[in-house]
């Protein structure tokens, strides 16, 4: 099937009469799956100023007429379709209209830059091509000073009805080269779309009731997260039919997709037979769950509110009633635990899929936080020394026949004292519930790279067999879609071999930059002059950067984590608008597209490898604990793989007359990391 609406050369497209034109449009919108947009766009003036436009053009360039454009392509990742794609020899023009603008607005520009930004990383077709993003605004000011593209970061050009020829010769002529190969049209239309979408994005596609198999493809061919759901709807499947329980724990490298593939399984009710028994997806990562909630909460009003507009619906929409529609479905873990510990009866919910298994509390933190809580809640439960993991298993467990646990876990990524790792999940299947099948991915069994060395079961169980399943285990990064070995060089650096990570670093930094610098404005400048599109930017550092103060760097200030991570670039409170930097405990299991890491002085070098620091009071000083030694190790694990696109790491020069900051202690690992491979600039 055809992706566009309409597709000819640019001859056809003049010859072509304008209602005939709109007839054709109409007829495509309403057979075509336009199921991304519910609006339905009015082509009468956008086709009478490309008609002009062109005309204009070929004047100048008699080329043009061959060349060919298309209306309403398709963008399956960010549900929607470009108005019109003008294929121009070995160019790719991507235009958006805004009919009733009176100027260009900032969220247009981005619109446009979005999905020139999408045909460029992800369509196949369109990869080592320019794509040059045009925002035409008909009734706008003419703009002077328009951008420089010859393959630089995407930025959008800003046309109205008078220039937009003038415009579009200029570009072409600047960026078209004879000795490059012309575009075949055909194939560009029908090409592999291979996105990796952020899990925010991820997250809105399903809620608005897609497959995920439009958005997600491994450059390999090989869905892996397709994969991985339908072997966990087939365990679904065999709970229910044979009444029995079943636990699945699903494996993965960081940014493999294990969150996308619960919030899947949780939007594939019709898959395993109906909607009579209840799904919801849990997470004890907070700031992941405000996020969600926050993104889907908007997304589900936006949609309603437009069917409510176009008189599609009766009830008028309310953020509030969004709000409860997704919170039922992505919910909070501690909540859950609670609830279910103030009921005998088992939970509404069968399936159930708990994000980040590894992070639950083992039973001596669970019941100290417990008994802090008890004193400011208003309907305290009687708190028992349990692990989170072995309540969770108590509550499904009361469930009279079949029930089903999917646990996604991931490694090196502990971050808090308390978090008890895997193996107290292995412990309570082994002491108290063997009667439920286990299957897990041999990556669980043995402990893996991708689990920290940590397996599920201390030792081999003599009471329960583990059914093992390469397919419960995601080996593909999907987050840093520019380099899939982004995890290989973070753990070199982490595990004090800076000569694989240099080796490593040789090969991702063609596609991914990795940068440092020992001013923070440099870092800054950086980070902006790769803002384009809705592609984010954000400032991140250790929660134990206490000396970064100096440079604005608060680490112990409070953010709103939806603020920060889903409003636009110039609401202060974004991470794009670089004031306020996130810690780890606010960017777990998220993502920006580039990052700008703060190296303080908690994780240093000395001549063994890394000294570990906490700042107390006016000095720094040892960290004892060797646990603890390993939660620091992770929290500058999960800085380190948050970017998509690309980092510059920050490392202060210090203060000789500061003892709190010495020149002695940031050096040396700013030589370090030079030696793993970044560049300096």
């Amino acid at each position: 099937m055809n992706q566009a609406y309409y597709h000819s050369t640019i001859e056809d497209f003049l010859d072509i009469n304008v209602d005939e034109l709109i007839g054709k449009l109409n007829k495509a919108g309403t057979s075509f799956a336009s199921q991304w947009t519910i609006t339905t766009t009015s082509w009468d003036s956008s086709i009478s100023i490309l008609k002009k436009s062109l005309s204009e053009l070929v004047q100048n360039i008699e080329a043009c007429k061959k060349w060919h454009i298309l209306f309403e392509y398709e963008i399956p990742r960010l549900q929607s379709r470009i108005d019109v794609v003008i294929i121009a020899a070995d160019l790719i023009f991507v235009v958006e209209f805004k009919y009733d603008r009176g100027k260009f607005e900032l969220a247009d520009i981005r619109q446009v830059e979005d999905y020139a930004n999408d045909l460029k990383d992800f369509h196949f077709q369109s990869k080592n091509r320019v794509v040059i993003p045009i925002l035409l605004a008909p009734l706008a000011k003419s703009i002077r000073l328009q951008p420089y593209h010859k393959n630089s970061t995407i930025k959008a050009l800003r046309a109205n009805a008078v220039d937009f020829s003038e415009i579009l010769y200029n570009a072409y002529n600047r960026n078209h080269e004879d000795q490059s190969n012309a575009i075949d049209p055909f194939k560009w239309e029908q090409s592999e779309y291979q996105p990796t979408p952020t899990i925010v994005q991820a997250a809105r596609v399903l809620f608005a009731g897609h497959k995920v198999e439009a958005i997600t493809k491994s450059d390999a061919g090989v869905n892996d997260l397709k994969i991985t759901t339908d072997y966990l709807i087939d365990k679904i499947k065999e709970a229910r039919e044979g009444n029995t329980k079943i636990v699945c724990f699903v494996t993965g490298v960081p940014g493999a997709g294990k969150t996308l593939v619960g919030l899947n399984v949780v939007h594939e009710k019709e898959a395993f037979g109906g909607k009579d028994f209840d799904t919801a997806y849990f997470s004890g990562n907070g700031p992941l769950i405000k996020v969600l909630r926050e993104a889907l909460s908007r997304d589900h009003y936006s949609r309603h509110k437009i069917l409510y507009q176009t008189k599609r619906t009766v009830k008028k929409p309310t953020k509030g009633d969004s709000e409860r529609e997704v919170k039922a479905k992505i919910q909070n873990l501690h909540s859950f635990i609670k609830d279910g510990m103030r009921s005998e009866k088992a939970p509404a919910e069968r399936i159930v899929v708990f994000d980040e298994a590894q992070r639950c509390w083992n039973a001596e933190h669970f019941y100290r936080q417990g008994k802090r809580n008890q004193n400011r809640e208003k309907n305290p439960v009687a708190i028992q020394l349990k692990s989170e993991a072995e309540l969770l298993f108590e509550f499904m467990s009361k469930h009279n026949g079949w029930a089903v646990i999917i646990a996604l876990v991931g490694g090196g990524q502990e971050i808090n004292t308390g978090e008890a790792g895997i193996s107290e999940w292995g412990k309570a299947i082994q002491e108290k519930y063997h009667d439920w099948q286990v299957h897990i991915s041999p990556q669980l069994l043995i402990g893996d790279s991708v689990t920290d060395g940590k397996s599920l079961f201390a030792q081999k169980p003599d009471n329960i067999q583990p059914i093992l399943s390469d397919k419960l285990h995601l080996k593909v990064s999907r987050r840093s879609f520019r380099a899939e070995n982004l995890n290989e060089w973070v753990n070199a650096i982490i595990n004090n071999e800076s000569a694989k990570a240099q080796k490593v670093a040789s090969f991702i930094k063609s596609n991914y930059p990795l940068l440092i610098t020992r001013k923070i404005d440099t870092a800054k400048r950086w980070l902006k002059s790769n803002l384009t599109g809705t592609k984010r930017i954000g400032m991140l550092a250790s929660s134990g950067g206490m000396r970064l103060r100096p440079y604005g760097i608060l680490t112990k200030e409070n953010i709103d984590e939806a603020y920060w991570f889903l409003n636009d670039e110039d609401d202060i409170r974004s991470s794009s608008f670089l004031e306020i930097a996130a810690t780890e405990y606010a960017v777990q299991g998220l993502e920006l597209d580039w990052t700008g890491i703060c190296w303080d002085a908690d994780l240093r070098r000395n001549r063994d490898g890394w000294d570990f620091k906490n700042f107390r009071g006016t000095n720094w000083i040892n960290v004892g604990v060797e646990e603890d030694h390993q939660y620091l190790l992770n929290t500058y694990r999960v800085l380190l793989t948050r970017a998509r696109e690309g980092m510059i790491i920050f490392v202060p020069e210090g203060e000789v007359d500061d003892e709190t900051r010495l020149p002695e202690f940031y050096n040396p690992i700013f030589e370090y990391l030079k030696s793993c491979g970044l560049d300096e600039i």
